[in-house]
């Protein structure tokens, strides 16, 4: 076919050249008439002058081509460009066969090969659903401690991981002011606690001699009665007698001067106030415990009520986890765990969930607000006796569901369109799909609950 082409385009080729030249004249007499042209207009009718009939044209019949029709040239020019590209083509057209009879024979392109589908079986077993998520080591009881006013720091004395008892001061704040008021009133409230015992004692000795002076006057006045009947005069005085001691032993029993007894309690309330300032700049342990945290530096200045110490019981650990409500909402209190140290995966522990948060669980209430949102899980053993210490990361399983002997398939073999999950079963040399209805989902096993039996060949995605 090349070579066809070939010779009809060789056959061709002299009327073309003898168009393309009688056009190339006519473009170049154009171009002549633009004065920067003058120059190659000339040279060019001299390069064409002894070429085949065209160097018979003299300068007469240029001009008589030009004055016929001046616009002709402009005209054709496009069209003589293009025959010169036409020509440029055309002209190599021997060594565009010779270059076309040594290339190369393409491959052809081979036919895919199509894969064959995975084809599975449906079996009989057990299936179980878990949840699997990490948590750390943590207390059961940790206390975040603060100042309840604010100040400067004026000493920290225990810093973090350090061991304290309960009362035992970690920091306190630039109280000199108050320590010195303190002890003013102190010494004022001893002194009118010591004005009250000294009254409540000469009060004392006044009741006493008054019931002695009230019993003197009563032997006095039975002792008349008794050898003077008839002195009427004398017994009225002696009954006169015990009447004034009975109202000076009442007088008495009233009491102290209350004077006295509001001056002690007005310096107890002072130094009770003092006591509570000096108490709200200091912070003390409230129980024996490890300091987790210590963000405190002497002589800055700290606010009321930010938590600055952290003190937590290490006695008493368990498990901390913080979970996505997803993963909450598959938890229960009281559920069964299983708990296992990160380093040391064949050791198990069993423990239960004691704390979700609210709404999840137990942890705070829709009028109480919980700060701690975590899920909580004790463990069973004791955790430093297996050797899990605080902060270390372990890995929790817990069971969600379980049967035992039940129709099962991997997800691949399943087809899900339009909310319809489906099978491809192969039954001799035909497939056929069915519905199926499923159980339990795990990542590699799906229970099958209708439209498959055991034994069944289905073919995968």
């Amino acid at each position: 076919m090349y070579q066809k082409r070939n010779n009809d385009l060789m056959n061709c080729l002299p009327s073309l050249r003898m168009e393309f030249r009688l056009l190339y004249v006519r473009a170049v007499e154009y171009a002549a008439r633009l004065p920067y042209a003058k120059r190659l207009n000339r040279r060019m009718w001299t390069a064409l002058a002894p070429r085949r009939g065209i160097g018979g044209m003299g300068t007469a019949s240029r001009t008589h081509i030009q004055r016929a029709n001046p616009l002709f040239g402009r005209a054709f020019l496009p069209v003589a460009l293009s025959f010169v590209l036409t020509g440029c083509a055309l002209l190599p057209a021997g060594r565009s066969a010779e270059i076309s009879a040594n290339e190369p024979t393409p491959t052809p392109i081979p036919t895919s090969v199509v894969p064959v589908k995975p084809t599975y079986s449906v079996k009989v077993g057990e299936i179980m659903r878990e949840r699997t998520f990490s948590g750390r080591v943590a207390p059961v009881v940790e206390e975040a401690l603060f100042f309840r006013s604010g100040g400067r720091i004026r000493n920290v004395y225990a810093k973090r991981n350090d061991l304290v008892t309960t009362g035992q001061i970690i920091a306190d704040l630039e109280i000199d002011d108050l320590e010195r008021e303190l002890t003013s009133t102190q010494l004022t409230l001893e002194r009118a606690q010591s004005r009250l015992y000294q009254a409540e004692r000469n009060l004392e000795f006044q009741i006493r001699r008054a019931q002695i002076s009230l019993d003197i006057s009563m032997l006095h006045l039975r002792n008349l009665r008794t050898e003077q009947p008839d002195d009427n005069i004398a017994i009225s005085i002696q009954s006169k007698q015990v009447e004034l001691a009975e109202i000076a032993l009442e007088q008495l029993s009233e009491g102290v001067d209350p004077l006295l007894v509001n001056d002690v309690a007005r310096a107890h309330l002072q130094v009770e106030k003092l006591q509570s300032a000096i108490a709200d700049a200091t912070i003390t342990a409230p129980f024996d415990g490890k300091l987790l945290s210590v963000s405190l530096t002497a002589g800055r200045p700290v606010n009321a009520f930010d938590s600055v110490v952290s003190i937590a019981d290490i006695h008493d650990l368990e498990v901390k986890a913080d979970l996505i409500s997803d993963q909450m909402n598959e938890l229960a209190e009281e559920m069964p765990v299983e708990v296992s140290l990160v380093g040391r995966p064949g050791e198990i522990l069993t423990g239960i969930v004691r704390r979700l948060p609210y709404p999840f669980g137990s942890g705070g209430s829709g009028e109480v607000i919980d700060p701690d949102k975590s899920t909580r899980i004790t463990i069973e053993q004791d955790a430093e006796e297996v050797g899990f210490e605080l902060g270390d990361l372990v890995q929790v399983r817990v069971q969600l569901e379980q049967k035992d002997s039940v129709l099962w398939l991997p997800p691949q073999a399943i087809r899900v369109f339009d909310g319809r999950r489906f099978v491809v079963v192969q039954d001799g040399d035909i497939q056929r799909r069915v519905d199926v209805k499923v159980g339990i989902q795990t990542p590699d096993r799906i229970e099958i609950e209708e439209g498959l039996e055991e034994g069944q060949v289905v073919v995968g995605q």
